[in-house]
């Protein structure tokens, strides 16, 4: 059985590797749900990348993300400013143009909001880059 343990945790730390070398980053983070006019809000936060999406945008509302950065001690290193779409568009995707070497961890928050219609709502993510 302790044989078995040992193949299994090597196999496991080998498919983290391979994870980590091929996506550049070890976590990824998404966070989803179903907002009123837009269908799904999502938000994903991969490393330096980020992804806030809707099915559908009736009401030409902006898409938006906003992100903080804490180094290990959790001390908040950057605050991003938010950064939004144009009106009516389904995907704003980017990457945080500069992420510090002592950055621990990046959270996300990522909005729908503006729309003539129907009122915002928000999703939150963190990653480690």
């Amino acid at each position: 059985m302790k044989f078995v343990k040992k193949i299994f945790a090597s196999s496991l730390a080998a498919l983290i590797l391979c994870t980590v070398l091929v996506t550049g980053s070890a976590f990824a983070n998404t966070s989803s749900k179903s907002v009123t006019g837009y269908g799904e809000l999502t938000g994903t936060l991969s490393g330096k990348s980020y992804t806030t999406k809707v099915t559908k945008n009736p009401d030409r509302a902006y898409l938006t993300i906003k992100g903080s950065m804490q180094n290990k001690k959790g001390q908040t290193v950057v605050n991003t400013q938010q950064l939004s779409s144009s009106r009516g568009a389904k995907n704003l995707r980017g990457k945080w143009s500069s992420v510090p070497s002592s950055i621990y961890v990046i959270y996300g928050t990522h909005g729908v909001q503006g729309g003539s219609k129907y009122g915002p709502a928000a999703v939150y993510t963190y990653t480690h880059p």
